[in-house]
């Protein structure tokens, strides 16, 4: 009989095929990011015991994103829950509709909008890894604070919890633009570097090469093929170092989902 995480991996592996497709038909790229790129390399497929995926983007690609899903996505079979619109982070999930997954963490949304979901997330613009770097780099996670600080977001994070009781402050709303303005000053500028802030990261992994992401070089991943990082080697090595090392076996469990109703699938 298969085991709630492999249930849930083949079905987020269907989703992720459909995005894939909707990406493809539409010219956006996108890469595998995090342990979702970990597994492409390490296991070919999931982390075994990883219960989510994870893509990333750059922002023209994320904007454009957005925009093929409002108008193209299946809303039979999908919910697009669109960042800062849709729940208070700043980052996009297509949910399979006619299923339930609960998680450990969560933005209020509605009961009937939290199916199953493959996380978006974006690359902003930053001009280096000297002093303009870390201000940005600093001003995002000052950003998160407030949008971790929203009422209907929940967290099982006792660290969050103590950010999300500081951030009171930032919901005037000129100081969230300003910190909002300085993390997305450079979008619409080449620049030699991405940051990606919103994770689990420091600076110094936060902020990566363009040339590191490169063209997304697509690898076997499980029965598909999925894209990761032209420079895959490098890019884990900056942002995991030893990535071929498994973690302690009591370390190796999902982070995300509680509980999970499939419907029918």
């Amino acid at each position: 009989m298969e085991n709630v995480v492999k249930h849930l991996q083949r079905v987020i592996l269907g989703i992720i095929t459909d995005i894939d497709a909707l990406c493809q038909k539409n010219s956006i790229d996108y890469y595998l990011v995090g342990g979702s790129t970990i597994g492409a390399v390490r296991h070919k497929g999931f982390i075994p015991w990883d219960d989510d995926l994870d893509i990333i983007m750059t922002h023209a690609n994320y904007e454009k994103f957005i925009k093929v899903c409002n108008e193209q996505l299946d809303r039979e079979k999908y919910y697009f829950q669109e960042g800062r619109k849709d729940w208070p982070l700043n980052y996009s999930k297509v949910r399979l509709r006619h299923t339930r997954i609960e998680e450990l963490e969560d933005g209020g949304i509605t009961p009937e909008n939290q199916g199953i979901f493959v996380d978006v997330f974006k690359l902003d613009h930053v001009p280096d890894r000297n002093f303009r770097g870390k201000w940005q780099y600093f001003c995002a996670k000052v950003w998160l604070a407030y949008m971790l600080s929203c009422r209907t977001y929940t967290s099982a994070s006792s660290k969050k919890k103590w950010i999300m009781r500081g951030s009171k402050l930032l919901r005037i709303k000129c100081v969230e633009h300003f910190f909002q303005r300085q993390a997305e000053l450079y979008n619409n500028r080449e620049t030699e570097y991405y940051g990606f802030f919103y994770g689990r990261t420091n600076w110094k992994n936060a902020i990566i090469s363009c040339r590191v992401y490169g063209k997304p070089t697509y690898v076997d991943f499980e029965s598909i093929k999925l894209p990761v990082q032209e420079c895959v080697h490098e890019y884990l090595t900056q942002t995991f170092g030893d990535y071929m090392k498994l973690p302690p076996e009591k370390e190796r469990i999902g982070l995300h989902a509680l509980n999970v109703d499939f419907g029918d699938y």
